[in-house]
């Protein structure tokens, strides 16, 4: 069996988006090369671990203990506020999108939104990218890289693959309104995942044997009302996202689609659960790349 390289888009979907490294370990297994990588949020991070440094296991214990380190906990506590010993963690409870929700019908949370370019600081983004990133430009990846964004000002999707990593990452990064944007060679960038959250146009227009797409996102799910106009607007962003990443889906070869669409965005407690899952995700689809991106070898084993 002859596998082709492949151009590889992974796509945003927050914590979830820690499987894209047990997928590419399975997509190397499997006896594909990894020829390009473009990212969208945490697809971003996940691809330039692995641009820069294209040894998966090394990459995924990086991770492993960063997850594990003091100081991100410490950040997530700050995000999603501590809980004395014996009492469930937030996440058992309640969302953090629900809190958020709570939140903003709050008069004080308004007016922070009014005054401020984001309701929390960007520093939890800028500590990942420093540690975990090198201090490198785009270019000199080991393995082509493109980070996707977009540009507030002129309104337009950003492909950046020169400049400084970290920086490109945090502004991939950086969900709209809640982590501020990044200034980034006189533009003004966020995430564009809340619209487009997996790269595969990107992807597809470079040359390669394969067009390979990670979908992280979760399901989108029916509910039981509307109340507030805040729950109206948050319900129509979910379903225009739906839609377009239904749309562009169509232009890879092959979706991949690890089983993590019950794990929150936020939640990072579970990392190697999340890798596994990214592993069993392509031992699920390795017929399908081997009908898409394999052919059949002709030289004969005597």
């Amino acid at each position: 069996m002859i596998c082709q390289r492949i151009s590889l888009a992974l796509g945003g979907g927050g914590a979830r988006g820690v499987a894209h490294l047990g997928v590419m370990e399975g997509l190397l297994r499997s006896g594909l090369e990894i020829e390009r990588l473009a990212g969208i949020s945490i697809g971003s991070l996940a691809g330039a671990l692995y641009a820069f440094d294209p040894d998966i296991r090394r990459v995924q214990r990086q991770i492993l203990e960063y997850l594990a380190s003091s100081a991100f906990q410490q950040h997530q506590r700050r995000l999603l506020g501590s809980h004395g010993p014996g009492k469930k963690h937030a996440l058992e409870r309640e969302s953090w999108w629900l809190r958020l929700t709570s939140f903003l019908r709050a008069n004080s949370f308004c007016r922070q939104m009014l005054r401020n370019s984001s309701l929390l600081a960007g520093d939890v983004l800028r500590h990942a990218c420093d540690s975990l990133l090198p201090d490198a430009d785009i270019a000199s990846a080991r393995i082509p890289l493109s980070i996707v964004a977009v540009d507030l000002l002129e309104g337009v999707p950003v492909i950046l693959e020169n400049g400084p990593v970290r920086g490109a990452v945090r502004a991939s990064a950086s969900i709209p309104g809640v982590f501020p944007p990044v200034e980034f060679d006189g533009r003004l960038l966020c995430d564009i995942g809340v619209l487009n959250s997996l790269p595969t146009l990107v992807s597809r227009t470079y040359q390669t044997g394969c067009w390979v797409a990670v979908d992280v996102s979760s399901a989108l799910q029916p509910i039981a009302t509307c109340p507030t106009a805040v729950d109206v607007l948050m319900r129509i962003n979910d379903i225009g996202e739906n839609m377009f990443r239904r749309h562009v889906s169509n232009v890879a070869d092959l979706i991949i689609r690890p089983d993590v669409g019950d794990i929150p965005w936020f939640d990072f407690s579970a990392p190697s659960r999340l890798i596994e899952r990214g592993r069993e995700a392509v031992l699920r689809a390795l017929p399908r790349i081997r009908e898409r991106c394999c052919a059949p070898s002709s030289i004969r084993v005597a």
